[in-house]
């Protein structure tokens, strides 16, 4: 399979990376982006580093909103039980492997290597991961987190699969899936996503919530919406806000996209201060942070694949009937291909976890074992599942199997679908 990939990368042109900022998900909401200080038009991929975010009026976002890049963590979508509009692949249970077959860390550190700076999503998420890893690990070792920031998590994968494998302090990686992604699809051949690592698995594997919104003061009906050319803002160019948005530009949605703005928090910020007319982060748990929204500051116009309860609770009401998911806007509204549509099943799929840990290739086999099965058991536990929910992180297993069958399986799509995944991604 692996080799089935590579040929297919191959066989495509090359995509250079550009200066990337993701957010978190999914598939997938949230992240750690890198973003500049001021947005710019279209296509214009941003190139500065991360300044302080703005502080925005009209109406002003809530303290803990500006704060989510900084201190706090970045709140993903809330779990939602209603079934989504493509099939997600199932949530499994950790399988446990015997005690006496797994490894003995006693004595040694394991290092969980983060891609971004202390303080954000990734990093929180990543230190309370490792608390609970710790006390799974056969004999307990110090499990510490070090921050390795650049190229949208490339240079902490970087660091890993270019070190040698160190028995006394054995390194996991916390990779951004949309770094996956872009490779997989023929990035700028950074690494292999099949060869280079073997994966520990997802642990906030959840059906994308994102939801689009206009400002009702431009525009109060999907109608109004299609009948003009409104802006939205956006982070960066490889993540899963700018993919849903390219998947519908190609599909006819019309958008006048503007780059650069600063995480979630920017984005919500520059939508309530009137600097953009629509923002793609109207899930529940930023519908609660800003609750003029639902009182008629925002129109929902659709979502990705679940609908959020905000959303559910208005057309209740007797509010926003028009309201479903932009795959099937694309099919009533533009009559997207089935290819168009098969891919946007699959982005779905890809983007439903935005956080993958992961390991060199060269860790020994037993060693992958003991840390995988681990990683299950923490992700299945009641402790960790609280433990995160308290913080309003979204928590799913995706397993380092299913992971990397899915990473290899891609080479295997059709061609179309293939190809217009592809041309979701920046080209050089």
């Amino acid at each position: 399979m692996r080799t089935a990939l590579i040929t297919a990368k191959r066989a495509v042109s090359l995509l250079a990376l550009a200066s990337v900022l993701a957010m978190l998900a999914v598939a997938c909401g949230g992240g750690d982006p890198e973003p500049t200080a001021t947005p710019v038009p279209q296509q214009a991929a941003p190139t500065a580093t991360p300044t302080a975010e703005a502080m925005m009026e009209k109406p002003t976002p809530t303290p803990e909103a500006m704060m989510e890049e900084k201190a706090t963590p970045t709140p993903e979508a809330m779990t939602e039980t209603a079934a989504p509009t493509a099939t997600p692949t199932p949530r499994p249970t950790a399988t446990p492997i015997p005690a006496e077959q797994r490894v003995d860390f006693g004595g040694k550190t394991v290092q969980i290597v983060v891609g971004y700076l202390p303080g954000g999503g990734f990093d929180t998420f990543s230190r309370i991961f490792a608390a609970h890893l710790s006390d799974a690990l056969e004999g307990n070792p110090n499990v510490i987190v070090s921050n390795k920031p650049g190229a949208n998590t490339l240079v902490a994968v970087k660091s890993v699969i270019d070190e040698p494998y160190r028995d006394r302090r054995p390194a996991i990686v916390v990779v951004n899936a949309a770094l996956i992604q872009s490779e997989i699809v023929g990035g700028a051949g950074e690494f292999n996503p099949a060869d280079d690592l073997v994966y520990l698995g997802a642990p906030d594997f959840t059906p994308s919530e994102h939801t689009f919104c206009i400002r009702t003061s431009v525009a109060d009906s999907l109608d109004d919406y299609l009948a003009g050319n409104y802006s939205i803002g956006l982070i960066g160019q490889i993540d899963g806000y700018a993919q849903a948005t390219e998947w519908a530009v190609q599909a006819g949605f019309p958008f006048n996209r503007l780059f650069g703005h600063q995480g979630t928090s920017g984005l919500n910020a520059a939508f309530n201060s009137g600097d953009i007319d629509i923002t793609p982060t109207c899930r529940d748990s930023e519908a609660l942070r800003n609750p003029e929204w639902a009182d008629g500051y925002a129109t929902p116009l659709f979502y990705t694949i679940v609908e959020p309860q905000w959303v559910k609770d208005g057309k209740a009401e007797g509010k926003w009937g028009w309201v479903t998911s932009m795959r099937d806007i694309a099919e009533e509204q533009f009559g997207a291909s089935a290819g168009h549509l098969d891919a946007f099943d699959k982005l779905m799929e890809l983007s439903s976890s935005s956080r993958i840990f992961a390991m060199s290739a060269d860790t020994p086999p037993d060693v992958v074992a003991s840390v995988r099965e681990a990683f299950e058991r923490v992700v299945s536990s009641d402790a960790f599942i609280a433990d995160m929910k308290s913080r309003n992180y979204d928590v799913g297993l995706r397993t380092g199997n299913q992971y990397q069958a899915m990473v290899e399986g891609i080479a295997n799509l059709p061609p179309e679908t293939f190809e217009i995944i592809k041309g979701l991604f920046p080209e050089s």
